[in-house]
């Protein structure tokens, strides 16, 4: 089934104080953060998971914990994401994107677009900033780790809504930056068409700053899969990235983003 752009859900009135500041705008559809990637948050499958991946010793579990409940409250209040339709009229010439089961590249099909928006809220900036006051650059670096899976987790769980929800799936990310088609300029109009929450000064670093913004390619082809969120973007450095790191390319191809 079709979501209306423009619905709000606040059953839970948990954050409900933070919520009411946003601006419901208007064909945004804006949505608390996963709730079931916050739950498994605080699990030791998750807690280990995040352990592996970042290199931390065997004894920093513990540490690796603490900073993770301190976490969690925030994340509850204030993160969230949103989606919007993104209009193909504002794109130029964009390239055919996924490719088949067999491996060959699709012919040319109708393509829709959303930009959507995820963020984990100004809490986790100022919990990160309050550690690193204090000298506690370990906690500080747990923060990054921790906020980092999570956003990566966020991909895959906004992948699946779309499959759930809607009549077609992400063929393709597209990174504010990363294409001609897709430059980094379009990053203010974005933000403000998305959501008030999240702003980016002169130099297109967004605050808050633990946030995502991005252009998906959605299809009804069945026969076309996501290519992962890493092609279209150019970050080599990143701790996240699928093609060099074997445990989130695993991740990724179990849960349908190959």
């Amino acid at each position: 089934m079709d979501v209306a752009y423009g619905e709000f859900s606040c059953e839970r009135e948990t954050a409900g104080a933070v919520l009411e500041k946003r601006m419901i705008q208007e064909n945004v559809q804006t949505e608390r953060f996963f709730p079931a990637l916050l739950e498994e948050f605080v699990t030791p499958v998750f807690l280990e998971g995040v352990r592996r991946k970042f290199h931390f010793d065997g004894g920093q579990l513990a540490e690796i914990r603490e900073v993770a409940e301190e976490m969690l409250p925030v994340l509850q209040k204030e993160a969230f994401w949103a989606r919007a339709v993104y209009p193909s009229e504002n794109l130029s010439h964009v390239e055919t994107s996924g490719i088949n089961e067999d491996g060959a590249q699709p012919a040319m099909l109708y393509a829709a677009y959303e930009k959507a928006a995820i963020s984990l809220g100004h809490g986790v900036d100022l919990l990160q900033e309050n550690y690193s006051e204090k000298g506690r650059l370990l906690q500080s670096y747990i923060v990054e780790a921790l906020a980092g899976e999570l956003l990566m987790r966020g991909y895959d769980a906004y992948n699946r809504y779309v499959a759930a929800y809607t009549d077609r799936h992400v063929a393709r990310y597209h990174f504010p930056g990363s294409e001609e088609a897709f430059p980094l300029g379009m990053l203010p109009e974005l933000l403000k068409d998305l959501t008030q929450e999240i702003t980016c000064n002169a130099a297109f670093c967004m605050v808050p700053k633990k946030s995502v913004v991005f252009i998906s390619e959605l299809t009804q082809d069945k026969s076309v899969r996501c290519q992962g969120i890493c092609v279209g973007c150019g970050n080599a450095a990143c701790p996240n990235r699928v093609d060099e790191n074997p445990l989130i390319r695993k991740y990724m191809e179990r849960n349908g983003a190959k």
